[in-house]
């Protein structure tokens, strides 16, 4: 029923953790695909355990990166559900088992994701990510809400059929980015299909990981920044190519292109809002006022643009737009 992708580069520290919880799942008709992407530690060492196991199969390739792993994953799956799990992740029992419950509730739906627990493994501390208004419930949704508190990717589920419909060439996420290529093949998968949304707490996001992105100098996720624009420019063109375009999308897109401006603002940190305003496609921008995009490239009027986004995020939560702790 589930083909269970899971890429791997050098988490030898975690992957036990992460291949026992599939294990351990309490519905058991699924195969796991490890893609190897080109690890240098003894990743492979610790997995080989595990493969007497006849459900699980290692396919290995010289490194290439997270999103041609899946893509590689996805390609290879004999079942039509493909469960992502990134190596440093965890499910609990029912994640699985919950997951049947969905699709049989929703048999046409493309996308299917529950909430997750976040957890630091250094600190030991935990968060909730189930959005009140959807808790233990099931249910479709706008997907454009708001992507960043729906399911990221360790707690996601798709239709390989829909994932092939939508991505002919097999890159629904797109080759060579570091970050962002979950929201990159997520969002525009959610422009063809309907999303499912989970509201049971059953992946386990785990932070403070070695080797995760998070862990990065501030020049490191400077450079980042480049993957993030690709990541804004691609998704917009996909959602201009449609015949019928979801209005969320764009009030989405302008929210979160703001919190971003701000995060840059309140640390003064110019250069982020200048590549920001400078590298997005000019149809990107074209959402946004003259006046607004004169305000954040204006260093004396950091205030006043402050203020103005406190604004739009005020109109947002007037709009009912949900987020994690509210309804």
């Amino acid at each position: 029923m589930f083909s269970v992708v899971i890429p791997l580069y050098n988490k030898a520290h975690i992957i036990d953790r992460t291949i026992t919880s599939v294990l351990a799942q309490s519905f058991k008709v699924f195969e796991v695909i490890i893609v190897n992407d080109g690890s240098t530690d003894n990743s492979i060492e610790v997995i080989n355990q595990y493969l007497s196991d006849a459900r699980i199969k290692v396919i290995h390739q010289d490194n290439q990166g997270v999103s041609s792993a899946r893509n590689k994953g996805v390609l290879e799956a004999k079942f039509n559900y493909i469960a992502f799990l990134d190596a440093d992740d965890e499910w609990l029992p029912d994640f699985l088992a919950k997951n049947i419950e969905a699709i049989r509730l929703f048999p046409n739906a493309g996308m299917f994701g529950c909430t997750s627990w976040h957890k630091n493994i250094i600190t030991g501390h935990s968060n909730n990510s189930t959005l009140n208004r959807y808790a233990n419930k099931i249910q479709r949704i706008n997907y454009f809400e708001n992507p960043h508190v729906m399911p990221h990717t360790s707690a996601m589920v798709v239709s390989k059929k829909i994932f092939n419909q939508v991505f002919v060439n097999g890159e629904g996420f797109p080759l060579g980015m570091k970050c962002c290529e979950d929201y990159a093949c997520f969002n525009r998968m959610a422009f063809f299909t309907s999303i499912v949304y989970i509201g049971f707490p059953l992946a386990i996001r785990n932070n403070g990981v070695a080797g995760q992105i998070t862990g990065l100098s501030s020049d490191d996720r400077f450079s980042l920044l480049t993957h993030v624009i690709k990541y804004y420019n691609l998704t917009y063109f996909s959602w201009i190519n449609q015949k019928i375009r979801n209005k969320a999308y764009v009030i989405f897109l302008k929210y979160d292109l703001r919190h971003r401006i701000m995060v840059a603002l309140r640390s003064n940190d110019n250069r982020t809002i200048h590549f920001i305003l400078t590298e997005l496609h000019s149809n990107v921008l074209s959402n946004f006022s003259k006046f607004e995009i004169f305000l954040y490239n204006t260093k004396k009027l950091n205030f006043i643009a402050k203020c103005y986004i406190y604004y739009t995020k005020i109109i947002w939560r007037r709009y009912g737009y949900p987020r994690v702790g509210g309804e």
